[in-house]
């Protein structure tokens, strides 16, 4: 293990260390998954399956798709791509159309997503979602768009599944693992198109001990852009209020400086800790009101100075 922080805290020693095992952070990760399945009586985890859909041609060749997961009763779109040839003929909606019929039918609310400035900012408007706010951490002016679409309303807005077009392409959710790795290939592709390998970066995996050497916290995060993108934090119940979440939060922030990042991007649900963040300088960005209610999801930015 790697201690990179020790302090004294009301006479009690703590230490960060940013080399956990695999196991700790799997224990941080479980812990803030199960206080969102308490948080939300258990509906979080539904219905918690993911969404493949493919454009494939004649061939079966995969020339475009989607990918989604859901939690909480929203479908979250992942990646969504189609291929050069084919771009500018409406595959790219019938192909998010086609998932919110799946996400739909097995109990999603609302659709989300993000998308850059260089990927679909103009695009979702015309296909139902509406804006919810806009991510400006990035250099060279690029911007990140937060969108999401109720999806009662225009669940029967779909084209069918597995009837070829005039063009031969149609839409299956027969996809496997190569097909998917063809589809977040072929998303890459654009990106670096766009940002070249700045989009590559690192992961930030940080826990706190206590003096018997007892896991009571831990984050993960990662860079991207010169930014930082916060997953997750989490402190044991009974080591809460006593600043140890911000210790963890300051070295985070400390560490991605150091690797260049110029602001940070974080999300937290309002049964969370929005004052928290708040406190530790985030701004929000954007509120979303996707989720089974009175449960709401906040965006939030932070630059560096």
């Amino acid at each position: 293990m790697s201690i990179i922080n020790q302090f004294v805290l009301d006479e009690h020693t703590f230490h960060i260390s940013d080399a956990p095992t695999m196991e700790e952070m799997d224990r941080v990760q479980n812990a803030i998954e199960e206080d969102k399945r308490i948080q939300t009586l258990g509906e979080y985890d539904q219905p918690g399956i993911e969404i493949d859909l493919a454009l494939k041609d004649s061939r079966g060749h995969v020339q475009g798709g989607v990918i989604a997961s859901t939690v909480f009763r929203v479908m979250h779109l992942e990646v969504l791509w189609v291929s050069e040839d084919h771009r500018g003929k409406g595959y790219g909606s019938q192909l998010v159309l086609g998932a919110e019929q799946i996400g739909f039918a097995h109990g999603c609310i609302t659709s989300q997503t993000w998308t850059f400035s260089f990927q679909g900012p103009e695009f979702y408007p015309t296909i139902g979602y509406t804006p919810l706010g806009i991510y400006d951490g990035y250099p060279n002016g690029i911007t990140e768009h937060v969108f999401m679409k109720r999806l009662a309303a225009d669940q029967h807005n779909h084209r069918e599944l597995s009837i070829p077009d005039s063009r031969g392409l149609y839409l299956t959710t027969d996809v496997d693992e190569e097909d998917k790795e063809i589809i977040h290939k072929g998303l890459h592709r654009h990106v670096e198109i766009n940002v070249g390998d700045g989009y590559k970066g690192t992961k930030i995996q940080l826990i706190i001990k206590d003096q018997e050497s007892e896991l009571i916290g831990g984050l993960s995060a990662w860079t991207t852009l010169s930014n930082l993108v916060l997953d997750h934090i989490w402190i044991a119940e009974r080591s809460r209020r006593k600043g140890l979440g911000g210790m963890l939060m300051l070295e985070m922030e400390r560490i991605a400086k150091e690797k260049g990042c110029i602001a940070s991007q974080a999300y937290c649900f309002s049964f969370q800790v929005p004052d928290f963040f708040q406190k530790m300088g985030y701004q929000i960005l954007g509120v979303s009101n996707g989720y089974p209610p009175p449960v709401n999801e906040l965006y939030l930015i932070k630059k560096y100075h």
